[in-house]
């Protein structure tokens, strides 16, 4: 069995030795391997990762433009062949020794042909890993492919997925169809075709400090204020049509009869109006949360 570790690093010389120290410490039954994408750094993190590769025999790197972090995982992912598992990994959390084994032991005994996704809960950290919190993810969450076209519920940091995911998601072309973020575009994926395995535990510290180019809301009044910011600006509006699209564009035609037309009101609820009618009707998209309600009050009063 082979696992291959992705992770697309970014002047992340502060917390990557250490994020590397997690990956080699870990008790995995099997064949790990760690593929690397340096996506431009000028921090001095490719010497890092060139005197890392040389030690470690089952970590190659290669260098990339910049292009962030949603498309740098994506090329990662297409190139990464040959593993019968795959996980994601950013370069400033801190894994525990079993996360791999964990992960795999809840696919392993699945259908391989089928796509499989596992992500977890996450404990909060802060830059020094001092516990912020035990539990960063609702354990009552919608797991369904309706629910995945309002909202990105699942920490990317945490997937691990089969072949039979990467080989479907490598479909995708990122440079031709939107694409918010990769966690997203493969979790959406993955509920529409495959199976979700959602592991209410821990394994992993997920590191919050000033640099994060993705991470958790810190505090009341910075989350009240990006929400005003995303409900005022027009890309964030639109952005679960334009994601919807994208599937509908790649995926539409090998989507089950009921995914193909959930996936349609999604895209196309600016321009057909009975699809707009039944987007605010389905029970399957409804979300009591008020970010879930303004998207839905945004689409009623057609300012988009």
């Amino acid at each position: 069995m082979k696992l291959t570790v992705l992770m697309s690093t970014y002047n992340g010389k502060e917390y990557l030795e250490e994020q590397l120290a997690s990956l080699y410490n870990q008790k995995f039954d099997g064949e790990l391997f760690i593929l690397i994408r340096d996506d431009g750094s000028t921090d001095g993190t490719q010497e890092i990762l060139n005197r890392e590769s040389k030690a470690h025999k089952n970590l190659s790197w290669y260098q990339g433009e910049n292009v962030r972090p949603a498309k740098s995982f994506w090329d990662l992912l297409k190139k990464a062949k040959g593993s019968d598992y795959y996980a994601f990994c950013d370069q400033d959390d801190v894994w525990d020794e079993d996360k791999l084994q964990v992960a795999v032991n809840h696919l392993i005994e699945l259908p391989q042909d089928n796509p499989l996704l596992y992500f977890s809960d996450v404990r909060t950290v802060d830059k020094d890993l001092k516990p912020i919190s035990e539990t960063m993810v609702a354990k009552d969450i919608p797991i369904d492919y309706p629910k995945s076209l309002m909202n990105n519920i699942a920490p990317g940091c945490t997937y691990v997925f089969n072949e039979a995911s990467r080989y479907l998601a490598s479909q995708f072309d990122e440079n031709k169809h939107f694409m918010h973020i990769h966690d997203w575009k493969m979790y959406q994926i993955c509920v529409c075709f495959g199976h979700i395995f959602f592991d209410l535990t821990t394994h992993m510290s997920y590191r919050q400090h000033g640099n994060n180019t993705i991470g958790a809301v810190k505090g009341k009044i910075r989350y009240y204020l990006s929400v005003i910011k995303k409900r005022n600006d027009p890309k964030f509006v639109l952005l679960r049509k334009k994601e919807a699209l994208a599937l509908e564009e790649v995926y539409g035609t090998k989507m089950s009869e009921e995914n193909r037309h959930i996936t349609y009101l999604m895209a196309h609820y600016d321009e057909d109006k009975a699809a707009r009618k039944e987007l605010l009707k389905d029970p399957r998209f409804k979300y009591s949360r008020k970010q879930y309600l303004y998207f839905k009050h945004r689409i009623k009063i057609k300012k988009l």
